[in-house]
């Protein structure tokens, strides 16, 4: 598997042309699954009003799934506006857990039309401090290395992938694997306080890393 080291460097990630177009790329995937759930709930909903208008059989069970439906799309749109943030180009430093930035990702991600064999399993770690990022940057870099690693993972035995995260002395890592790919690897430097990237690849599979700096005081 040969792994673009433009896109995945050792270190701090440039913003050169072809970050630009990775991120076009998978931007405009998401875009499609999202726009095509959409459809799907917005069918739905009408649907169940229709049935609502020329039934009443049983009214409240009809109205609860209305409910249920209408915070689905609720959902939907949330994260479709996410996805659309526009960068500032300015970092907007927060406080946030590795947990809830790797769950939006994966839930962004799998709206991927060409990437929902790919079963995706999640193994936490020690989250007993926040990172410290840039929300937009970090959801961007993760959704980066989960299309990496569900397009590695497409053409390996295993067709799975496995993301790994948790605290790790002063950093914060999110380890992304796909087969048998190292998980103890050297770790890309991020003492600019920023996000930094590598990739660890073997015969046996590739391990995507991110790294970035957590609050408070580490070992």
């Amino acid at each position: 598997m040969t792994q673009s080291t433009d896109l995945f460097p050792t270190g701090e990630r440039g913003h050169g042309r072809a970050y630009a177009d990775a991120w076009s790329s998978v931007s405009e995937a998401l875009v499609r699954g999202m726009a095509h759930a959409l459809s799907n709930r917005i069918a739905t909903i009408g649907t169940i009003a229709e049935l609502l208008r020329v039934s009443a059989e049983d009214p409240t069970a009809m109205s609860e799934m209305l409910g249920i439906e209408t915070r689905r799309l609720e959902d939907l749109l949330e994260q479709m506006r996410a996805l659309s943030a526009r960068h500032s180009g300015s970092s907007r430093m927060e406080a946030m857990r590795l947990s809830d930035a790797v769950a939006g990702a994966m839930a962004m991600h799998s709206f991927h039309p060409e990437r929902r064999t790919i079963a995706v399993t999640v193994e936490p770690g020690d989250e007993s401090r926040p990172v410290l990022c840039d929300g937009i940057r970090l959801q961007r870099e993760l959704l980066l290395l989960l299309d990496a690693a569900t397009q590695a993972a497409l053409s390996h035995a295993s067709r799975a992938v496995r993301v790994r995260f948790g605290l790790q002395g002063r950093v914060g890592v999110v380890r992304v694997l796909v087969g048998d790919g190292a998980e103890a690897g050297a770790l890309p430097d991020c003492a600019s306080g920023t996000i930094a990237l590598g990739v660890d690849e073997t015969d046996a599979g590739v391990a995507y890393l991110l790294v970035l700096p957590a609050l408070g005081a580490g070992a």
